[in-house]
């Protein structure tokens, strides 16, 4: 299982980072700290996110991947 973040340009606009599961594309988030924090969800370790749809989608693709 290899989850890897990628920091892309969007058109006319800032960074975002993309958070990727084998190559597919699973979040995008604004900040690398946020990224960082939804990485170390999807590892099964303790994260600060204070997002109930975001939390939702992550353990969709835990059970869907079966990280942890």
């Amino acid at each position: 299982m290899k989850i890897e973040i990628t920091r892309v340009k969007k058109y006319n606009a800032s960074w975002n980072n993309v958070i990727s599961v084998d190559g597919t594309p699973i979040a995008i988030t604004k900040s690398a700290n946020r990224a960082n924090k939804a990485v170390a969800y999807l590892m099964g370790q303790p994260a600060d996110l204070n997002d109930g749809t975001f939390i939702k989608q992550l353990e969709i693709v835990k059970k869907h991947y079966k990280l942890q």
